[in-house]
């Protein structure tokens, strides 16, 4: 499920970014994506599992491309590679954090992912605050 809802990803958060600032829909779609990773640690079941599914794979793809396309933007020496550098950090750090935690099953580590996200979603929060004009919706979307 994860892999069919991120096929459209993508497309899926340009037409949006036609009318809101980037780091605005970034901010978006980390609360979406951060949501959707808490979902089966906070309601048990098949059905949160499935929209959890989906709402991640409906937004990381999306982050990705929207995070580097604002870095390229912020007019910052090396920022869509200290972007590239951080992301790469967190997807190794992540899973040994993670790992003393699903002793008793997966809730607390999907919760730390979850607040994880919420750091970043800050992070956009921040973006949107500090560059809301050079930042604004695009004009021209490939």
């Amino acid at each position: 499920m994860v892999g069919l809802a991120a096929l459209p990803s993508c497309a899926l958060w340009t037409r949006p970014a036609r009318r809101w600032s980037r780091p605005a829909l970034l901010l978006t779609a980390l609360s979406v994506q951060a949501v959707g990773v808490a979902l089966p640690a906070l309601l048990g079941g098949a059905a949160p599992t499935l929209v959890s599914a989906v709402l991640f794979g409906a937004t990381f793809m999306g982050v990705s491309a929207m995070a580097l396309s604002i870095g390229a933007d912020l007019q910052v020496p090396r920022a869509v590679a200290l972007l590239t550098v951080g992301y790469s950090v967190g997807q190794i750090l992540g899973p040994l954090l993670a790992a003393p935690l699903p002793s008793h099953g997966y809730h607390q580590a999907l919760l730390l992912g979850s607040a994880m996200v919420v750091l970043s979603a800050l992070a956009a929060a921040a973006v949107c605050v500090r560059f809301p004009h050079r930042l604004g919706p695009a004009t021209a979307v490939a």
